[in-house]
């Protein structure tokens, strides 16, 4: 047994796991037995019975009985529950802010993410790391393109959207940057099979240029090299390059992908995580996050977070 349950009474520990469980749930799901629940949270019926009673009286449930279909709910608080769960410090997990519109996001999700509890940002690139982070619970909420959450959700991942913000919430647009004097001499193409997005864009892109080589690097190093001319030619997040190489050509290239979906933002959550669902639709609303992140762009705020 843990050293945390061991000094919690088995009352108190069956409120806590309770309250851990019914966070995956919404109002209108059917509620399973409560033999079921104890054996989900290894308790007994009794002990699990008393936890929802507990949670029943202090009106962070409310159940409704219909007879043989079962027992329904009615009513979630999640604040509440996540604070019986001792799950009230939520991470999100986020691309490296090289551009103002990721530092817009991040600024954003700092302030309004903090209005309860604790809401930490972290940064990590490619988007198969940051869901491979998520589902190992490292984090609460991923962010990332509309497409790449879509691409992943369609493989079979368990994550489901919890937050959009709209086109060119996540970037301006993709382009091929190359340091030849035209695209037509690219020979070499630099991505990072970790990034979704460069994976899903560059398709069609090869497929077209068949006797392009394609090297494999982290997607920190791409741009360095490039410049160095270990490789011609990248797909790159526009954004950063007028920001920060508005040297470096780049071209723009048609794409078979809808183009909202690669330039939208969106927060993923493990599939089932009602609770953090509900915490990210409360307290990060679209219409305050753009604003926020529009006062970076255009600099009439500082990137703070």
């Amino acid at each position: 047994m843990k050293v945390k349950e061991e000094l919690l009474n088995k009352n108190g520990l069956a409120i806590m796991k309770l309250a851990g469980e019914l966070g995956n749930y919404r109002s209108g799901d059917r509620l399973p037995r409560v033999t079921d629940l104890a054996k989900k949270i290894d308790l007994s019926v009794g002990t699990t019975q008393y936890g929802l009673n507990y949670l029943k009286e202090k009106h962070v449930v409310s159940l409704v009985p219909r007879g043989h279909m079962g027992t329904y709910i009615d009513f979630l608080n999640y604040d509440t529950l996540q604070e019986y769960a001792g799950t009230t410090t939520k991470a999100c997990v986020m691309p490296l802010p090289y551009s103002l519109r990721y530092e817009g996001l991040a600024t954003a999700f700092s302030e309004y993410g903090n209005a309860k509890g604790k809401f930490y940002v972290a940064f990590m690139n490619g988007s198969g790391r940051r869901v491979k982070a998520l589902l190992e619970k490292r984090y609460d909420c991923a962010l990332l393109s509309r497409m790449a959450a879509e691409e992943n959700i369609n493989q079979g991942a368990a994550i489901e959207i919890a937050a959009a913000y709209g086109p060119k919430s996540f970037l301006e647009n993709h382009v091929l940057v190359h340091r030849t004097k035209t695209a037509s001499r690219i020979r070499t193409i630099g991505l990072d099979k970790e990034s979704l997005d460069q994976v899903l864009l560059s398709g069609s892109f090869l497929k077209d240029h068949p006797g392009i080589k394609v090297i494999n690097l982290p997607y920190t190093h791409i741009i360095k090299r490039l410049l160095a001319g270990d490789v011609d030619a990248t797909l790159w997040n526009v954004d950063y390059i007028k920001e920060h190489h508005p040297s470096l050509q780049f071209s723009e290239i048609s794409l078979p992908i809808d183009h909202d979906t690669l330039t939208e933002a969106v927060l993923v959550v493990r599939a089932g995580d009602a609770a953090t669902s509900d915490y990210l639709s409360r307290h990060l609303p679209k219409k305050k996050i753009l604003k926020c992140q529009e006062a970076v762009l255009t600099g009439r705020r500082i990137p703070e977070y």
